[in-house]
């Protein structure tokens, strides 16, 4: 699409939010009020805690807990606030962005934290930055209503994560996460203590793609993000943890949102099913093939997602909670685009399906007042499938991939005292794979010679088992350590790893706190890594020793700043020597750098952030080879974020990402075979595409009715139009002539949402 269409798109947009704004006039009611409600717990025993006070800040209004540590504040009205939960012998929580629309519940949970420490200062300054004892470092907590303002994400979940410390983009047509330099392959993702493989549309194993979450962010009650350093309990991966957890459904009344903008229509409910039972469902369908028609594009993509989840109370004691998701991708092409650089362009038919699904129940059980239990059996599958070729052939290359996997964990926590707790548990996996593949001879540009490929490999069975130990202590009220054990048995590698895990905070002064974190991390090969070549069945896991230190101070009770130094060394690291289908662990490299971050949260109407990365990712195939610069390599990364209020029902937002450019190898010259000439490749990634930077505009307006409301935000990316390379396509022509020809990132692209709220 050129600059002048996208220009003229992004003034219809505009347009049509003027035009709601003028019809809107002023038709806000002044009388519609809502609802609060949720429980406090303890944080470390889960136990609820009647009595507890949650107070809406700067007003007299709210409401105690009663004996099951749930709360209700009726008739609120229409706006903006922050809530605060207190209790003897605990530390208080503030929670902000808590938005009041009419005839609605807002749901707020509280986990309050024990105030074992002696130092009034510090119990005070925790209030909007509580995180668990075992994640000291890399640790980061994101908000429904963050999701939601956060400028240039169009509210999806992994685009605010990329402009986390330490996360790169990998641009506007990706929502993947690049965390301190390592693959998206090294992050484990997981929806209410169940493993997610494909969190994202489009996004296969293996590919740095993926257009946006599976996941309505509306389900969503709070994630968190571990960058590194993450605790015992998390393991099978080498770089991060984004652990989601959907809201409960609430038990006052029935909410219903529906959502419109570019990207699709969804429809999410949240309300009471009986005095005991509750649910929060979401329904979404995607319009992809708008957005490729806008751009010109050959490929029209849709997809489709539902995620839902329905609590049960037992008794007081026990909570049982089914949760379940299933999206669909589809990508359907025939005729052929010139000058496109993806795999299929040589193909004038082409179909793809991605899929996956999940069903899981998680019950927790409070076994006294010092323990409880959570124990969640799941059943996922996850595969695609592709078939791309001509007319006359139209199966000439495909795959048909699938992977079913049972689970069974559970995890045990007893807080002996105030000053020590315990977790152990454990996890068994039974995992089915599938892993069919046929592609023609063919010819890469630097002329080797790819024979015919037939690969067929559906293995026994196979089985994962784990078993954890964590221990949180003080030894002194200003010292917290946190260390861990993580055993892991892979039936098809015949592993037997242990990955020890310690962490340590210090309050140096009031507002000043020191934390350290070192780790090993085992990564097992995937099954799409055995399935070409029966010798890979001799794989092992890949492992990095972390090592992170840092800094935070409190500049006041809503604001944070912190430095962060951390060095990843990995080894046995899974490389294909000679491009073929044997893969050996012969790899190593390390990852290393600095971060600083600063952090306000959204308080008198204002919220913003900014940090700066510097980081080196280096790998090598061999011990003899150099090391070179990682596809993931981004030297420098800075991001700047603010929010902020307006006016009655208005919200500015903006964003500006720099970043340095991906290195690639670059094309040094050709060489001529039997009369044709090819590319010849100079060294492995020392070269780099243009650095990367854009700036993102976000506008909200809210309009409030009697019984229902509306909102609308306009969603600029890239406002000033820059041509951020995304890659390179090479080729020569029969006299030998080399041409670069540039795959840019989106332009300008408006993104115009509605939502409504009944």
């Amino acid at each position: 699409m050129n600059k002048n269409s996208s220009y003229s798109i992004q003034t219809i947009f505009l347009l049509i939010i003027l035009a709601l704004v003028v019809l809107a006039g002023q038709t806000r009611s002044q009388s519609a009020t809502g609802i609060i409600s949720g429980e406090a717990r303890d944080a470390v025993t889960k136990q609820p805690l009647p009595g507890a006070n949650i107070i809406i800040e700067g007003t007299n209004i709210g409401s105690a807990c009663d004996e099951n540590g749930y709360y209700v504040i009726k008739n609120v009205a229409y706006g903006n606030y922050t809530l605060k939960a207190s209790m003897i012998g605990y530390k208080s929580i503030l929670y902000t962005d808590v938005t009041i629309n009419p005839n609605r519940n807002h749901t707020v949970n509280f986990e309050l934290h024990s105030a074992a420490m002696e130092l009034e200062e510090v119990r005070v300054t925790a209030d909007y930055f509580a995180k668990p004892d075992e994640n000291p470092v890399s640790f980061r907590t994101i908000s429904p209503e963050e999701i939601r303002r956060s400028p240039g994400s169009a509210e999806d979940i992994f685009r605010v994560m990329q402009s986390m410390p330490g996360v790169a983009t990998a641009g506007t047509k990706s929502a993947q996460l690049i965390v301190r330099g390592g693959s998206p392959e090294e992050n484990l993702t997981l929806l209410d203590n169940i493993e997610v493989y494909n969190p994202i549309h489009f996004a296969r194993t293996g590919e740095s793609m993926g257009v946006i979450s599976i996941v309505n962010p509306a389900l969503i009650q709070k994630v968190d993000f571990l960058t590194g350093g993450f605790p015992a309990k998390y393991g099978d991966k080498m770089s991060s943890v984004f652990d989601m957890t959907l809201k409960e459904g609430n038990k006052e009344t029935m909410n219903t949102d529906a959502n419109l903008n570019i990207a699709g229509f969804g429809v999410t409910m949240d309300g009471p099913i009986t005095e005991n039972t509750n649910m929060v469902f979401s329904l979404r369908r995607g319009y992809f093939d708008l957005i490729t028609s806008l751009l010109d594009k050959p490929v029209a993509p849709n997809y489709y997602d539902a995620v839902g989840k329905i609590s049960f109370d037992l008794n007081k004691a026990n909570r049982i909670s089914l949760v379940g998701f299933y999206y669909v991708d589809q990508i359907e092409r025939t005729g052929r685009e010139r000058g496109e650089t993806y795999s299929w362009n040589r193909f004038d038919y082409l179909t793809r399906d991605d899929y996956g699904a999940a069903i899981g129940i998680n019950w927790r059980s409070l076994i006294s007042e010092k323990a409880f239990s959570l124990v969640t059996a799941s059943c996922t599958s996850n595969g695609w499938n592709t078939i791309q070729g001509t007319e006359l052939d139209r199966d000439l290359l495909g795959e048909d991939i699938r992977e079913d996997e049972f689970s069974l964990k559970s995890e045990f926590n007893y807080q002996f005292s105030p000053k020590l707790n315990m977790k152990l548990g454990g996890q068994f996996k039974v995992i089915n794979s599938k892993n069919e593949s046929w592609s023609p001879a063919d010819t890469i540009r630097n002329g080797t010679i790819i024979p015919t490929s037939i690969i067929s490999y559906q293995p026994d069975a196979e089985f994962k088992s784990m078993f954890f130990l964590q221990s949180s202590f003080r030894i002194f009220d200003p010292l917290v350590i946190s260390a861990g054990l993580r055993y892991d048995y892979f039936s098809l590698t015949n592993e037997n790893n242990f990955s020890p895990r310690i962490s340590l905070s210090y309050y140096l002064y009031e507002r000043t706190q020191l934390n350290f974190a070192w780790g090993r991390y085992y990564q097992s090969p995937a099954s799409y890594e055995v399935a070409p070549d029966e010798r890979n069945l001799s794989l092992k896991s890949s492992y990095a020793d972390y090592y992170i230190a840092g800094i935070e101070y409190r500049l006041g009770l809503d604001t944070k700043v912190g430095v962060e130094i951390y060095h990843k060394e990995f080894s046995s690291l899974i490389v294909d020597p000679d491009s073929s289908n044997l893969l050996i662990n012969t790899g190593s490299g390390y990852a290393e750098g600095i971060e600083f971050s600063l952090q306000k949260k959204f308080t008198e109407g204002f919220v913003g952030s900014a940090s700066y990365s510097y980081s080196i990712s280096k790998r090598r195939d061999y011990e003899s080879l150099n090391l070179y610069n990682f596809e993931y390599d981004r030297p420098h990364i800075l991001n700047l974020i603010f929010g902020l209020e307006i006016g009655t029902g208005w919200q500015i937002g903006a964003k500006f990402q720099y970043a340095s450019g991906n290195p690639y190898t670059p094309v040094i010259g050709v060489v001529k075979q039997k009369d044709s000439f090819y590319i010849v490749d100079g060294e492995k990634n020392s070269a780099r595409y243009p650095d990367y930077h854009k700036l993102d505009i976000r506008i909200d307006k809210q309009f409030v009715f009697d019984n229902w409301s509306f909102s609308v935000y306009l969603d600029l990316w890239n406002v000033y139009n820059r041509d951020n390379v995304v890659s390179y396509s090479f080729k020569t022509s029969k006299d030998g002539t080399i041409t670069r020809e540039p795959r840019y990132d989106f332009g300008v692209m408006p993104i115009l949402g509605f939502t409504a709220k009944f």
